[in-house]
């Protein structure tokens, strides 16, 4: 037996770190992969399903359009990183950033919170979406988040109070009002339809007024 082989000092390799960085978390992640780090942990998301994408565009058409047409910032959606730290980097399904926030977005992400952020969740993501994520975002600074649950048919609507969420009415006839995008507000149950609204239709309601403006003055 070679002894000094079982005596001699064998020095280790170092070890891998535990938490990426978001330099190592773009390098590893393709363009065409939707994924989120949080806390230095990657979480990839699984292929979208068709509900999933229908209900990402006509949100993301709504929003946008309604954006544009009053000037009011950018909308970005899914392949769009969010850095909020070294280690928290999430890739929201849709993301409104304003006028004044919008020096802040270049290159691979926005740097800092968006005004808005709308995560849909699947049942893979919920707990991403209503946990870690909601509470990552609250923490940093995001003004108001909506999570959109197709499968149990319920949306949750959150605006920022000083780092703990507090829920956005929902009035009597099923509206909703965002605190970051003036004069918009969503009527829950499109959503939720069995055949989605014309974008166009929508937006064009939306910019001709609150419906509780016009009962009032009736």
């Amino acid at each position: 037996m070679n002894v000094d082989v079982l005596a001699e000092t064998i020095p280790r390799k170092s070890p891998p770190p535990e938490r990426m960085t978001f330099d190592e978390f773009c390098a590893i992640i393709r363009e065409d992969q939707k994924a989120d780090l949080i806390d230095g942990v990657i979480y990839m998301a699984s292929p979208a399903t068709l509900e999933h994408e229908d209900e990402f565009g006509f949100i993301f058409m709504v929003v946008r359009g309604y954006v544009r047409r009053l000037g009011l910032g950018s909308v970005l959606g899914s392949r769009a990183a969010m850095k909020l730290s070294e280690e928290d980097a999430p890739e929201p399904d849709l993301m409104f950033i304003s006028k004044e926030r919008l020096a802040r977005a270049a290159g691979k992400a926005v740097l800092g919170a968006a005004d808005l952020v709308i995560e849909i969740i699947s049942p893979g993501s919920r707990r991403l979406d209503l946990v870690e994520k909601r509470a990552l975002y609250a923490k940093f600074g995001v003004l108001e988040y909506w999570a959109i649950d197709l499968y149990r048919q319920v949306a949750f609507f959150w605006k920022n109070n000083n780092g703990a969420w507090a829920d956005l009415p929902i009035d009597a006839m099923g509206i909703m009002r965002s605190l970051v995008l003036p004069g918009f507000w969503l009527r829950v149950d499109w959503l939720f339809a069995e055949e989605l609204p014309d974008e166009n239709t929508i937006i064009a309601t939306i910019i001709s007024g609150d419906p509780a403006d016009s009962r009032r003055s009736s």
